[in-house]
Protein backbone atom coordinates (compact mmCIF):
# COMPACT_ATOMS: atom_id res chain seq x y z
CA UNK A 1 0.00 0.00 0.00
CA UNK A 2 2.77 2.16 0.85
CA UNK A 3 4.03 1.90 -2.74
CA UNK A 4 1.27 2.62 -4.48
CA UNK A 5 0.76 5.73 -2.11
CA UNK A 6 4.19 6.66 -3.32
CA UNK A 7 3.56 6.02 -7.12
CA UNK A 8 -0.06 7.81 -6.62
CA UNK A 9 2.09 10.81 -5.48
CA UNK A 10 4.39 10.91 -7.99
CA UNK A 11 2.39 10.92 -10.50
CA UNK A 12 -0.03 13.67 -9.06
CA UNK A 13 3.75 15.84 -8.79
CA UNK A 14 4.50 15.32 -12.50
CA UNK A 15 0.74 15.89 -13.75
CA UNK A 16 0.96 19.17 -11.90
CA UNK A 17 4.36 20.28 -12.88
CA UNK A 18 2.79 19.21 -16.57
CA UNK A 19 -0.15 21.41 -16.44
CA UNK A 20 2.40 24.42 -14.86
CA UNK A 21 4.47 23.49 -18.09
CA UNK A 22 1.28 23.90 -20.30
CA UNK A 23 1.15 27.87 -19.23
CA UNK A 24 4.10 29.04 -20.84
CA UNK A 25 5.03 26.18 -23.64
CA UNK A 26 5.70 27.74 -26.64
CA UNK A 27 8.55 29.13 -28.84
CA UNK A 28 9.42 33.09 -28.05
CA UNK A 29 11.79 35.62 -29.41
CA UNK A 30 13.72 38.38 -29.02
CA UNK A 31 15.22 40.05 -31.81
CA UNK A 32 17.21 43.32 -32.06
CA UNK A 33 18.89 45.13 -34.77
CA UNK A 34 21.96 47.28 -34.67
CA UNK A 35 20.92 50.45 -37.22
CA UNK A 36 21.58 51.77 -39.60
CA UNK A 37 21.07 48.32 -41.48
CA UNK A 38 22.93 47.68 -44.47
CA UNK A 39 22.25 44.37 -46.51
CA UNK A 40 20.56 42.88 -43.70
CA UNK A 41 23.42 43.48 -41.01
CA UNK A 42 23.07 43.47 -38.42
CA UNK A 43 20.69 41.27 -35.74
CA UNK A 44 20.68 39.91 -32.31
CA UNK A 45 18.31 37.17 -32.05
CA UNK A 46 17.37 34.63 -29.08
CA UNK A 47 14.80 31.77 -29.50
CA UNK A 48 13.95 29.86 -26.43
CA UNK A 49 11.45 27.01 -26.76
CA UNK A 50 9.65 25.75 -23.29
CA UNK A 51 8.25 22.48 -23.95
CA UNK A 52 5.26 21.29 -21.87
CA UNK A 53 7.87 18.27 -20.21
CA UNK A 54 9.74 21.14 -18.32
CA UNK A 55 13.05 20.78 -21.16
CA UNK A 56 14.35 23.84 -23.17
CA UNK A 57 16.02 24.84 -25.66
CA UNK A 58 17.49 28.02 -26.78
CA UNK A 59 19.11 29.63 -29.67
CA UNK A 60 21.32 32.74 -30.36
CA UNK A 61 22.56 34.26 -33.40
CA UNK A 62 24.75 37.17 -34.09
CA UNK A 63 24.46 38.37 -37.00
CA UNK A 64 27.39 41.36 -38.04
CA UNK A 65 27.04 41.04 -41.89
CA UNK A 66 30.38 39.65 -42.67
CA UNK A 67 30.13 36.76 -40.11
CA UNK A 68 27.52 35.27 -38.11
CA UNK A 69 27.65 33.16 -35.22
CA UNK A 70 25.68 30.62 -32.90
CA UNK A 71 25.27 29.41 -30.28
CA UNK A 72 22.95 26.87 -28.24
CA UNK A 73 21.26 25.79 -25.22
CA UNK A 74 19.02 22.77 -23.45
CA UNK A 75 17.99 21.77 -20.34
CA UNK A 76 15.16 21.55 -17.99
CA UNK A 77 13.21 24.54 -16.71
CA UNK A 78 10.76 25.89 -13.48
CA UNK A 79 7.88 27.78 -12.86
CA UNK A 80 6.99 28.79 -9.80
CA UNK A 81 4.86 31.89 -8.82
CA UNK A 82 4.94 32.49 -12.65
CA UNK A 83 8.77 32.72 -12.70
CA UNK A 84 10.75 30.67 -15.10
CA UNK A 85 14.17 29.22 -13.59
CA UNK A 86 16.04 27.55 -16.69
CA UNK A 87 18.67 24.65 -15.60
CA UNK A 88 21.27 24.24 -18.73
CA UNK A 89 22.71 20.68 -19.00
CA UNK A 90 26.07 21.95 -19.48
CA UNK A 91 27.50 25.60 -19.06
CA UNK A 92 28.25 27.79 -21.76
CA UNK A 93 30.83 30.69 -20.92
CA UNK A 94 29.64 32.61 -24.33
CA UNK A 95 26.10 32.12 -23.54
CA UNK A 96 25.15 31.62 -19.63
CA UNK A 97 21.85 30.98 -18.83
CA UNK A 98 22.51 29.23 -15.37
CA UNK A 99 21.24 32.88 -13.73
CA UNK A 100 18.62 33.56 -16.05
CA UNK A 101 14.90 34.17 -14.95
CA UNK A 102 11.76 34.69 -16.94
CA UNK A 103 8.63 36.19 -15.75
CA UNK A 104 5.49 35.38 -18.17
CA UNK A 105 3.76 38.69 -18.85
CA UNK A 106 0.65 38.98 -21.27
CA UNK A 107 0.48 42.45 -23.10
CA UNK A 108 -2.67 44.58 -24.34
CA UNK A 109 -2.65 43.22 -27.77
CA UNK A 110 -3.36 40.02 -26.46
CA UNK A 111 0.24 38.11 -27.18
CA UNK A 112 1.97 36.96 -24.49
CA UNK A 113 5.80 37.18 -23.58
CA UNK A 114 8.84 36.46 -20.83
CA UNK A 115 10.16 38.88 -19.32
CA UNK A 116 14.50 38.40 -18.74
CA UNK A 117 14.55 39.55 -15.43
CA UNK A 118 18.33 40.67 -15.34
CA UNK A 119 18.04 42.91 -18.25
CA UNK A 120 14.00 43.41 -18.80
CA UNK A 121 14.22 42.20 -22.16
CA UNK A 122 11.16 40.93 -23.65
CA UNK A 123 10.89 37.26 -25.45
CA UNK A 124 7.69 37.17 -27.53
CA UNK A 125 5.59 34.03 -28.25
CA UNK A 126 5.78 33.58 -31.60
CA UNK A 127 2.36 33.48 -33.70
CA UNK A 128 3.12 31.10 -36.55
CA UNK A 129 -0.32 31.19 -38.24
CA UNK A 130 0.48 34.84 -38.54
CA UNK A 131 3.68 33.70 -40.45
CA UNK A 132 3.32 35.67 -43.67
CA UNK A 133 6.01 32.95 -45.26
CA UNK A 134 8.14 30.39 -44.60
CA UNK A 135 11.01 29.25 -47.34
CA UNK A 136 13.13 26.10 -47.19
CA UNK A 137 15.52 25.02 -49.53
CA UNK A 138 17.73 22.22 -49.62
CA UNK A 139 20.32 21.97 -52.48
CA UNK A 140 22.75 18.23 -53.31
CA UNK A 141 25.84 18.59 -52.44
CA UNK A 142 26.49 16.19 -55.25
CA UNK A 143 24.26 17.18 -58.67
CA UNK A 144 23.58 20.74 -57.51
CA UNK A 145 20.02 19.91 -58.28
CA UNK A 146 17.59 22.12 -55.49
CA UNK A 147 14.33 22.35 -54.03
CA UNK A 148 12.49 24.92 -52.42
CA UNK A 149 9.46 25.00 -50.85
CA UNK A 150 7.30 28.26 -49.34
CA UNK A 151 4.02 28.40 -47.42
CA UNK A 152 2.14 31.49 -47.19
CA UNK A 153 -0.16 32.50 -44.92
CA UNK A 154 -3.11 32.10 -46.58
CA UNK A 155 -2.12 28.45 -47.17
CA UNK A 156 -0.77 27.99 -50.59
CA UNK A 157 2.21 26.63 -51.30
CA UNK A 158 4.98 26.75 -53.51
CA UNK A 159 7.35 24.29 -54.84
CA UNK A 160 10.47 24.49 -57.12
CA UNK A 161 12.73 21.66 -58.36
CA UNK A 162 15.93 23.09 -60.15
CA UNK A 163 17.53 20.10 -62.03
CA UNK A 164 20.16 19.58 -64.86
CA UNK A 165 19.64 18.17 -68.63
CA UNK A 166 22.55 15.78 -70.33
CA UNK A 167 23.39 19.45 -71.77
CA UNK A 168 23.60 20.91 -67.86
CA UNK A 169 21.08 23.47 -68.93
CA UNK A 170 18.78 23.94 -66.11
CA UNK A 171 15.14 23.19 -65.56
CA UNK A 172 12.39 24.35 -63.30
CA UNK A 173 9.75 22.26 -62.35
CA UNK A 174 7.21 24.39 -60.64
CA UNK A 175 4.45 23.09 -58.56
CA UNK A 176 1.14 25.01 -56.63
CA UNK A 177 -1.37 23.94 -54.56
CA UNK A 178 -3.79 25.57 -51.48
CA UNK A 179 -3.45 23.58 -48.36
CA UNK A 180 -6.57 21.91 -46.86
CA UNK A 181 -7.35 22.96 -43.69
CA UNK A 182 -6.25 20.17 -41.55
CA UNK A 183 -2.91 20.41 -43.69
CA UNK A 184 -2.56 24.37 -42.83
CA UNK A 185 -3.61 22.80 -39.16
CA UNK A 186 -0.70 20.07 -39.17
CA UNK A 187 1.90 23.01 -40.55
CA UNK A 188 0.91 25.30 -37.66
CA UNK A 189 0.96 22.82 -34.65
CA UNK A 190 4.54 21.21 -36.39
CA UNK A 191 5.93 24.89 -36.40
CA UNK A 192 4.78 25.87 -32.78
CA UNK A 193 6.05 22.76 -31.54
CA UNK A 194 9.40 22.87 -33.11
CA UNK A 195 12.70 25.12 -31.81
CA UNK A 196 13.25 26.12 -35.63
CA UNK A 197 17.07 25.89 -34.81
CA UNK A 198 18.95 22.94 -33.47
CA UNK A 199 22.58 22.63 -33.02
CA UNK A 200 24.66 20.12 -35.60
CA UNK A 201 24.48 19.30 -39.24
CA UNK A 202 21.47 17.22 -40.03
CA UNK A 203 22.17 15.98 -43.47
CA UNK A 204 25.71 15.44 -44.91
CA UNK A 205 24.38 15.35 -48.40
CA UNK A 206 22.03 19.15 -48.80
CA UNK A 207 22.91 22.18 -47.77
CA UNK A 208 19.98 23.77 -46.58
CA UNK A 209 18.98 27.40 -45.67
CA UNK A 210 15.39 28.33 -43.89
CA UNK A 211 13.79 31.93 -43.63
CA UNK A 212 10.46 33.04 -41.83
CA UNK A 213 8.82 36.14 -42.33
CA UNK A 214 6.54 37.46 -39.74
CA UNK A 215 5.63 41.14 -40.20
CA UNK A 216 2.86 41.39 -37.73
CA UNK A 217 5.94 40.98 -35.24
CA UNK A 218 9.09 42.71 -37.31
CA UNK A 219 10.45 38.90 -37.28
CA UNK A 220 12.82 37.85 -39.71
CA UNK A 221 14.60 35.03 -39.22
CA UNK A 222 17.43 33.59 -41.43
CA UNK A 223 19.75 30.27 -40.68
CA UNK A 224 21.96 28.09 -42.63
CA UNK A 225 21.75 24.03 -41.71
CA UNK A 226 20.77 24.55 -38.77
CA UNK A 227 17.56 23.67 -39.28
CA UNK A 228 15.53 21.73 -37.10
CA UNK A 229 15.39 18.00 -37.92
CA UNK A 230 11.79 17.46 -37.20
CA UNK A 231 10.98 20.68 -39.31
CA UNK A 232 13.37 19.45 -42.38
CA UNK A 233 11.68 16.29 -42.42
CA UNK A 234 8.03 17.72 -41.94
CA UNK A 235 8.55 19.94 -45.23
CA UNK A 236 10.74 17.24 -47.46
CA UNK A 237 8.80 14.27 -46.96
CA UNK A 238 5.40 15.59 -45.55
CA UNK A 239 4.46 19.21 -47.32
CA UNK A 240 6.27 17.64 -50.54
CA UNK A 241 3.81 15.06 -50.51
CA UNK A 242 1.01 17.28 -50.23
CA UNK A 243 2.06 19.54 -52.87
CA UNK A 244 3.66 16.80 -55.80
Amino acid sequence: MKVLAAITLLSAIIFSSCNKAKQVSGTYIIQSEMLPKVNGCCANTEIMRLNEDQTFSMYHQNDQGDYTTEDFATGTFQLAQGVVSLKPDSINTHFDLSEATFRKEHADHGMDYLTRQDNKAKYHKINFEKADSLYIRRVNSDTWESEEITVKKDGTVRYVLYSSDKSQHTMAHIKNKKLTKEQFREYVETMSQSSIFQSGIISKKHEISLLLNISEQNISLYDHNNIDKKLYDFFFEKVRSWVQ
